[in-house]
C-alpha cells in the first residue's frame, strides 16, 4: 500500500511539473495571416478604406474577432470615386456617405466564393447571389402635403411624420459568380445588359457592377475581396423612380404606385439616432394582386415569400416614363375612352393597369426571356428591348425604365370596356360566373361583344322558357333602401308571362333578409344565358348581311354596316344598333342600343309560322309522336332533339313531302288513324324516321363557311351498343347550302325560304326529301 501511494504521488508531481508545454511549440506562427484590418494593412492597397473603417465603430470588430466578410474598395477605386463625385481629397468625403459606404461593404460571417451562393435549406453551389449588409435607411420627416394622393390621406392627423424609413429592412449587396447564373440561367448577356459598360466572362466575379480584383483572401475572422469600384448602398426599386439623374421623368408612375401607400403608427419608441422617445411611424404599401392591389411592395428590401427568398430572389420592375403615360391615355387606348387622367381611376382599376410592370423575377425582363416576360398573375408582357430607357440593379431588384405602356390581358383586351364601365357590370359578373373571362382576355383569337348595359335587360326573352320574360331593377322602389347594382352582390330580376301567373314576381324576394339560393341561382342562369348570346369567337362584319354564332349556340344577323339581329329580333322586326364602338387587341366591343333577342319559338312554332311551306311535313311530326306539349305555351318540343345542343333542319316542302308519298317512303300522315295497330306502328315509325333525317346534329346557316362532314338524327344500324348515324358532307355558300349523303352520293340543295331561326335549330326549305 505504502509503494502504491508513493507512485500516485510521483505522478501528480509529474502531471504538474513534468509535462508542462513548451511556449515556443504553441506560440502564434509567424506567417499566420491577420486579422481583416490587419490583413487590409498588410496588403498596402487599402489605405483610403481603412481611413474610412477608421471613421466608424467597425476597427475594433475587424482587429480582434468575430466572423465577417469585406468586399473592400482599393485606393485606384476610391481615387476614380473621388474624381467621379468631385471631391478634391478624401477629407471632402461626408462623415455619412463615409458611414454608408463602410456598413454597405461588410456583411455577416465569413463567406468564401463557394458558400456566399448556398441559401438556406439549400445547402448546395449556386442557389444565392445576395447577403445582408450592416447598412439600414436612416429615419426621415414625411410632410402630409405631400401625401394628398396616398390612401386615407384625409386620416393624417399630423403635419410631420417620423417614418422608420427601412421599415427595419438591411440593405443586400449583391454578387454574380458563374455557379449561380448557370443554376438559375441568367446569362453572360444578361449581366451585360443590366449593368451598361460591363461584361461578365467566364470565371468573372462581380459585385453589382464592381470586378472582384482578388477572391478568398483569408483572415483569421473572415473573408476579404477587392473591388475596383465604389459600391455606395444602393436606391431600392421605389426610391429609384426618383433618382436624381432622371428628373421627374417617372414621377406620374411614381404616384401611381403611391396610392396604395398609407402611413402607419409603430408608437412610442426610442429612436435610435437621437435616443429620443417618439411616436414612430411606416411607410407601408398594400400588397395583393388577388385584392387589386401592388404584387409586391417595391420599397421592401426583402424578398416577401413564404420563407426569406431574400439571399437567393429578386424581382423585376418595369416603369413606364411620364411621356408614355400621357400618349396612352391621350391615345386610342380602354383606359382613354373611360378616363381623363391617371387620377380619376378608381384604385383597383389603378392596380389593374400596374399589374404587367411587376415580375417575379428579374431575370424576366433580362433579355435571354424575351417572349417569355410573365408578370407576377402570369400575364405575357409585350415586352420590347427597344422601349428600354434607363437601367439599373437596385438594392431589391432591377429596375428598367421604358418609354411604353405594356396593358395586361385585363385592359388591353375586350374584357377592358366589362371591366372599366360599371354600366356592363351585368355581363361582367355573368363572363366571371361562366369562367369565359380568361379566354377572352387571350390575344391569340378574336372576340366580338355586343354589349348590354344594366338597364338595356328589359322585357327580354327567358332563354329556358317558352313564355317568360324578364326585367332586371336597376333602380326601383321595391328594391331595399340603398341598393345599388354595381355594389351589392344581388341582381334582382323581375319575371313577366309565366304561363300559370303564379310565378310573375321579383327575383330574389327583396322584403326578405337573406336571398334564397334558389332564386339567386334562377336569376344568375338566366342572365348568364342571355350574356352568352353577345358574344361571338370571331370578328362581326356588320356590312356583310351574314350570320354569326355566339357562344349560346344561337345566331345574330349583322346587316346594314351597323345593325344586328337574334332570332327573336328577326320574329318581332326589330334590330339592335351599333352606338359605340370601343377597339381592343383581340376584338371590338360594341356598345348596343338594345340585347340580342335568341329566337322566342321552338321549331313547331316556326314551323306553324311558315304552315303555307311546312304544313305536310308539320303533319308528318304530328302522326309520327315526335311532339311534346309545353304546359301555358300553344309552342311544343320535339322528342328526339336534345336542346343542350345545336341542329339544322332541311325541311322539305308540301311539294318534298308530297313526292315522298308518291314514292312511298312514309305514307300520307291524313291516313295513319285509320291503319290497324301493326300497320299504324310501321306507318309512325317510317314517319319518325323520314323526319330525322332531315336533321343534322350541327346548326348551319348560309354564312359560306361552315363546312364538314356532320351526322344526321337517323341511324339504321348499332354496332357495340352505339347507333351509326348517317353522315352527310355540306358545301356552303353566302345562299345555299348542299348536303351530299356520304354512303349514297344523294345530294339536295336547299332552295326558298332559309336561315329561319328556332331555339337551338336553324331551318332551311328544300323541295326535295332526303335519302
Amino acid at each position: 500500500m505504502m509503494h502504491r501511494k508513493s507512485l500516485i504521488i510521483l505522478c501528480m508531481i509529474m502531471a504538474a511539473f513534468g509535462c508542462k508545454p513548451d511556449p515556443l511549440e504553441f506560440a502564434r506562427p509567424d506567417n499566420l495571416a491577420g486579422t481583416i484590418y490587419i490583413q487590409l494593412e498588410s496588403m498596402g492597397t487599402f489605405d483610403y478604406y481603412l481611413r474610412s473603417l477608421d471613421q466608424t465603430l467597425y476597427p475594433e470588430p475587424l482587429k480582434k474577432g468575430g466572423s465577417w466578410t469585406v468586399f473592400a474598395p482599393t485606393d485606384e477605386a476610391f481615387e476614380k470615386f473621388m474624381s467621379d463625385e468631385g471631391f478634391a481629397t478624401f477629407d471632402a468625403i461626408p462623415q455619412e456617405r463615409i458611414q454608408s459606404l463602410v456598413e454597405n461593404s461588410i456583411i455577416t460571417d465569413g463567406w468564401n466564393t463557394t458558400t456566399l451562393t448556398y441559401f438556406k435549406s439549400r445547402f448546395y453551389l449556386g442557389q444565392s447571389f445576395r447577403r445582408r449588409t450592416q447598412y439600414q435607411a436612416e429615419n426621415r420627416i414625411f410632410d402630409k402635403d405631400t401625401l394628398q394622393h396616398i390612401f386615407e390621406w384625409d386620416k393624417l392627423d399630423q403635419q410631420k411624420y417620423l417614418v422608420n424609413y427601412s421599415n427595419g429592412r438591411l440593405k443586400t449587396v449583391d454578387y454574380f459568380l458563374d455557379s449561380y447564373m448557370s443554376t438559375w440561367g441568367v446569362e453572360y448577356s444578361d449581366y451585360d445588359f443590366m449593368f451598361p459598360g460591363e461584361t461578365f466572362s467566364e470565371g468573372d466575379m462581380k459585385v453589382f457592377d464592381a470586378n472582384v480584383s482578388q477572391k478568398n483572401v483569408i483572415a483569421e475572422n473572415g473573408i476579404i475581396y477587392a473591388l475596383d469600384k465604389v459600391i455606395e448602398p444602393q436606391p431600392n426599386l421605389y426610391e429609384n423612380l426618383s433618382a436624381e439623374e432622371y428628373g421627374d421623368k417617372y414621377s406620374m408612375f411614381k404616384k401611381m404606385i403611391e396610392r396604395f401607400s398609407y402611413i402607419h403608427s409603430l408608437g412610442d419608441q426610442i429612436n435610435e439616432e437621437t435616443g429620443e422617445t417618439e411616436e414612430i411611424f411606416q411607410h407601408r404599401f398594400t400588397t395583393g394582386i388577388e385584392n387589386d392591389a401592388l404584387p409586391f411592395n417595391p420599397s421592401d428590401e426583402n424578398y416577401a415569400t413564404n420563407i426569406d427568398g431574400t439571399l437567393a430572389q429578386a424581382w423585376g420592375f418595369l416603369a413606364p416614363t411620364n411621356e408614355a403615360l400621357i400618349n396612352y391615355l391621350d391615345g386610342n387606348s380602354i383606359l382613354g375612352q373611360f378616363y381623363d387622367s391617371y387620377d380619376d381611376m378608381p384604385l383597383d382599376v389603378v392596380g389593374k393597369f400596374l399589374s404587367p410592370y411587376f415580375f417575379n423575377d428579374y431575370w424576366d425582363i433580362c433579355p435571354s426571356r424575351l417572349g417569355q416576360s410573365y408578370d407576377t398573375s402570369l400575364g405575357l408582357v409585350d415586352y420590347k428591348l427597344e422601349d428600354v430607357v434607363d437601367k439599373r440593379f437596385c438594392s431589391n431588384g432591377f429596375f428598367v425604365g421604358i418609354n411604353a405602356v405594356y396593358t395586361n390581358n385585363s385592359f388591353g383586351t375586350i374584357m377592358g370596356p366589362l371591366l372599366l364601365d360599371p354600366e356592363y357590370s351585368i355581363m361582367l359578373k355573368s363572363v366571371q360566373d361562366l369562367g369565359i373571362d380568361t379566354g377572352l382576355q387571350s390575344k391569340a383569337s378574336r372576340y366580338t361583344i355586343l354589349g348590354v348595359k344594366n338597364n338595356q335587360f328589359v322585357d327580354v326573352a327567358d332563354p329556358n322558357s317558352a313564355t317568360r320574360k324578364i326585367t332586371v331593377l336597376v333602380d326601383d322602389p321595391r328594391l331595399p333602401t340603398g341598393y345599388d347594382i354595381n355594389e351589392s352582390g344581388v341582381v334582382y330580376m323581375e319575371v313577366t308571362g309565366d304561363p300559370t301567373g303564379s310565378n310573375n314576381r321579383i327575383y330574389p324576394d327583396p322584403d326578405t333578409t337573406s336571398p334564397s339560393s334558389a332564386d339567386v341561382a334562377y336569376v344568375t342562369k338566366t342572365l348568364n344565358d342571355i350574356v352568352l348570346n353577345q358574344i361571338i369567337d370571331e370578328d362581326i362584319d356588320f356590312g356583310s348581311n351574314s350570320y354569326y354564332q355566339t357562344r349560346s349556340g344561337e345566331y345574330v344577323y349583322a346587316f346594314d354596316g351597323d345593325s344586328a339581329a337574334g332570332g327573336g329580333d328577326i320574329q318581332l322586326g326589330r334590330s339592335a344598333q351599333i352606338e359605340e364602338i370601343k377597339e381592343t387587341e383581340n376584338g371590338i366591343f360594341y356598345e348596343m342600343s338594345s340585347a340580342i333577342e335568341r329566337p322566342l319559338g321552338f321549331t313547331y312554332g316556326v314551323l306553324v309560322d311558315n304552315a303555307t311551306t311546312f304544313s305536310s311535313f308539320l303533319e308528318v311530326l304530328e302522326s309520327a309522336d315526335a311532339f311534346i306539349t309545353i304546359v301555358g305555351s300553344d309552342d311544343k318540343l320535339l322528342n328526339f332533339l336534345n336542346l343542350s345542343r345545336t341542329f339544322t333542319l332541311f325541311a322539305p316542302n308540301n311539294d318534298a313531302v308530297a313526292q315522298a308519298i308518291s314514292d312511298g317512303v312514309i305514307v300520307d300522315p291524313s291516313t295513319v288513324d285509320g291503319l290497324d295497330d301493326l300497320e299504324k306502328a310501321i306507318a309512325k315509325r317510317d314517319l319518325l324516321d323520314f323526319a330525322k333525317k332531315h336533321f343534322l346534329q350541327q346548326s348551319l346557316t348560309t354564312d359560306g363557311k361552315s363546312t364538314g362532314t356532320f351526322a344526321s338524327m337517323y341511324f339504321s344500324k348499332i354496332v357495340d351498343f352505339a347507333p351509326i348515324y348517317d353522315e352527310f358532307s355540306v358545301v356552303n355558300t353566302t345562299s345555299s347550302i348542299s348536303i351530299t349523303n356520304v354512303e349514297t352520293g344523294a345530294t339536295v340543295t336547299t332552295s326558298g325560304t332559309t336561315n329561319l331561326l328556332s331555339k337551338r335549330v336553324v331551318i332551311h326549305e328544300i323541295s326535295n326529301y332526303i335519302k
